[in-house]
C-alpha cells in the first residue's frame, strides 16, 4: 500500500459516522487523486419475502461523481449481504487516466473490503433500530412505532384529523386450526400487507401483537375503512391450491380530539369500544362512549381490588333453595356469590365475567366451596339437617390435573358427607373439554359427590351429555319457561327433557321459577323439582339457616313474584 496516510483519512471518515452513505464521498475522495478513479457505485439488492406482494425487489444504489468517467477501465467487487442478496461495488478510471497496476488493483480490493464492512454495520445498525418500531412478522409499525407516528402527528398539530381503530380479526383462531400455524402467518402476513395498501397519505396501521391491529384514519374516510375490514379477502396456497381466506375484523373506534395527552390513552378508548363490540353488543363494532369509559374505569377498579376483597372475606355465600313441588319441601339450595363491599352489594353479572377470563374465578370457586362446608359443618354441629348445596365452578377449573382432588380434600377436610355437596359446571361444545368434564364427572361419581350441568338446553351438545356423561343433575335452563306465556316448540323441548332425564334416572330442576302457573305446567310434564323467586330469593347464611329449620313451605304464603 503506497499511502497509509490517504487509507487512514479514508478509514476515519468512513468511522465518524454510522450512517456510512452520508460520508461516503468525503472518505472516497482521500483516494480518489491516488487511484484515479471518477465514480463508485453501489448496489445493494435485496429479495422481499415471499408474503410480500410480486416480490419486489429493494434496490440502494449510490454513486460517487468525481469527474469524466472510462467506463471500460473499472473494478468489481460482489459479495452476499447476509439478508438474502447481493452487494456489489463498481469503481470506474477517470477518462483518460492510466490503468491500474495490479498493487493498485490490491489497494482498490482492500478500499472496498473497509467500505463494505462499514456498509453492513450501518445496515446492521438500521435493522436494530427499525426493529424496535417495527413488527418482526409483517413488517409493520409495532406500539413503539404507532405511538411514535402519533406524537409526530401530535407535534405538528394534525391528529385530530384521524380517528383510532382498534380491531381484532374474529375467529382467527379457527384459522390457526384450519391450517396449521406457518400457514395461518402467511395469511397474517398478506392480510396486514392488504390493509397497508388500502392505506392514503398519512394514515397507518400498526400490529400490537397476535391478531391484534390499530390504525389512525382520516375521520372522513372512517365508514370507508369499516367496511374495508369488514371483510378482507387474501389468497394462500396450501397443497399446492390456491385457498380464498375471509378474514372478517371487529373495531373498536374512539373519535380524537383537539388535546390528546397521552398517546396511549388513545389505544386504550379503542380497546374499550373493541370490548363493548365483541363481548356485550356482538357489533362489527363500536364507537367508545362516556358510558363505557365508565365502566372501563369500574372493571379496572373490580380486578384491582379483587384479591385484596378474596383476603378480606368480602365474598358472601348467599343459599337459594330447591323445592320439590308434592309438599313444597326444601330439598337443595344452590350457593350464589355476593360481593359486599362497603356496605354495598356488587352484583356477580359486574364482576364474574372479568375474574373468569382472567382465570381469577378458580380462586374465588374454591372459597366458595370451602365456605359451604364451613357452614354445613355448622349446621350440623348445631343440630340442623343440611341440605345437599350446589357449588358452581368455571370450567377452567377442568384443565388443571388436581381440581378433583382439591374438591375432595377440601369435603374431607371440614369432615362432612359427599352427599351434602353438588358441583355445578356448564356444558361445554369443545372436544378437549368434554373429554375432560367426562373423567371430571368420573372421579365425582366414585366419591359419591353429585355433579349438575348448568343451562341445560341451550348449548349445542346438550343431547349429548346425556348420553355420554356419568351427569347426576340436568337443570333446565330458565329461557324455556320465562315468556308470560310458554309457546308450544318450548313446551315440546322441555316435556322431552324431563321425560329423557326421568327415564336416564337423572334428577332434573328447572331454575327461574317465578308463577304459580309455571308450577303446575313443570308438574303436569313431570318436573318436581324447581328453584326460583315464587319461593326465595338467594339469602344469606342467617336467612337460609331459618328455612332449614322450617323444612317446608306453606302454599298459603306463596305469591307470584
Amino acid at each position: 500500500m503506497r499511502t497509509n496516510k490517504r487509507f487512514a483519512d479514508f478509514v476515519a471518515r468512513l468511522s465518524e459516522n454510522v450512517n456510512t452513505l452520508e460520508v461516503s464521498k468525503q472518505a472516497f475522495l482521500c483516494l480518489a487523486d491516488t487511484y484515479r478513479f471518477g465514480e463508485v457505485r453501489l448496489h445493494y439488492h435485496v429479495d422481499r419475502p415471499k408474503y410480500q406482494a410480486e416480490r419486489d425487489e429493494y434496490n440502494a444504489v449510490f454513486h460517487l461523481d468525481i469527474g469524466p468517467v472510462n467506463e471500460k477501465m473499472d473494478y468489481v467487487m460482489e459479495r452476499n449481504t447476509g439478508e438474502g442478496g447481493v452487494m456489489r461495488f463498481t469503481v470506474i478510471g477517470l477518462k483518460g487516466a492510466r490503468e491500474w497496476s495490479e498493487e493498485e488493483r490490491v489497494d482498490i480490493e482492500m478500499m472496498l473490503s473497509i467500505y463494505m464492512w462499514h456498509i453492513a454495520r450501518y445496515r446492521l445498525i438500521s435493522v436494530i433500530e427499525k426493529s424496535v418500531s417495527t413488527d418482526y412478522m409483517t413488517t409493520l409499525p409495532n406500539t413503539n412505532g404507532y405511538l411514535e407516528y402519533g406524537e409526530m402527528l401530535r407535534k405538528t398539530n394534525t391528529l385530530s384529523s384521524f380517528n383510532s381503530f382498534y380491531f381484532n380479526l374474529k375467529g382467527f383462531g379457527l384459522v390457526n386450526l384450519k391450517y396449521g400455524k406457518t400457514v395461518a402467518d402467511e395469511i397474517l402476513k398478506k392480510y396486514a400487507l392488504k390493509v397497508k395498501k388500502y392505506l392514503v397519505d398519512d394514515e397507518i396501521v400498526a400490529r400490537l401483537g397476535g391478531d391484534n391491529f390499530v390504525a389512525l384514519i382520516h375521520k372522513e374516510r372512517t365508514r370507508e375503512f369499516l367496511s374495508f375490514i369488514e371483510q378482507v379477502v387474501v389468497h394462500v396456497d396450501v397443497d399446492d391450491h390456491k385457498q380464498r381466506v375471509e378474514i372478517p375484523a371487529i373495531a373498536g373506534i374512539c373519535e380524537i380530539g383537539d388535546s390528546v395527552d397521552d398517546l396511549g390513552d388513545i389505544i386504550s378508548q379503542s380497546s374499550i369500544a373493541l370490548n363493548t363490540a365483541k363481548n356485550v353488543t356482538k357489533k362489527p363494532y363500536m364507537f367508545v362512549t362516556d358510558d363505557m369509559n365508565k365502566k372501563a374505569i369500574q372493571d379496572k377498579e373490580i380486578r384491582m381490588h379483587f384479591k385484596e376483597a378474596l383476603q378480606n372475606g368480602e365474598f358472601k355465600v348467599y343459599y337459594q333453595p330447591k323445592v320439590e313441588t308434592d309438599e313444597y319441601r326444601i330439598v337443595g339450595a344452590e350457593a350464589l356469590v355476593r360481593w359486599v363491599r362497603d356496605g354495598e352489594v356488587i352484583s356477580p353479572g359486574k364482576f364474574i365475567p372479568l375474574i373468569e377470563a382472567d382465570g381469577s374465578v378458580c380462586e374465588l370457586d374454591l372459597y366458595m366451596l370451602a365456605q359451604v362446608c364451613n357452614d354445613i359443618r355448622i349446621w350440623l354441629s348445631e343440630g340442623v339437617e343440611p341440605v345437599r348445596t350446589s357449588v358452581n365452578m368455571s370450567r377452567k377449573h377442568l384443565s388443571n390435573p388436581n381440581f378433583p382432588d382439591q374438591i375432595i380434600d377440601m369435603i374431607d377436610e371440614f369432615g362432612i358427607d359427599h352427599k351434602y355437596i353438588e358441583i355445578e359446571l356448564t356444558e361445554t361444545a369443545s372436544d378437549e373439554e368434554q373429554g375432560l368434564l367426562n373423567t371430571f364427572m368420573i372421579k365425582m361419581r366414585e366419591q359419591g359427590i353429585k355433579t349438575a350441568i348448568d343451562d341445560f338446553g341451550t348449548g349445542v351438545s346438550s343431547f349429548a351429555i346425556l348420553r355420554s356423561f356419568p351427569v347426576d343433575v340436568l337443570k333446565v335452563d330458565k329461557s324455556f319457561i320465562d315468556s308470560e306465556f310458554v309457546s308450544d316448540n318450548d313446551a315440546i323441548v322441555i316435556s322431552n327433557i324431563v321425560k329423557m332425564a326421568n327415564e336416564l334416572n337423572l334428577e332434573v330442576i328447572t331454575e327461574g321459577v317465578e308463577r304459580w302457573k309455571q308450577v303446575i305446567f313443570l308438574r303436569q310434564i313431570g318436573c318436581k323439582l324447581i328453584q326460583g323467586y315464587l319461593f326465595d330469593r338467594p339469602m344469606p347464611y342467617s336467612d337460609f339457616t331459618k328455612r332449614l329449620k322450617m323444612k317446608k313451605y306453606d302454599k298459603k304464603n306463596i305469591k307470584d313474584y
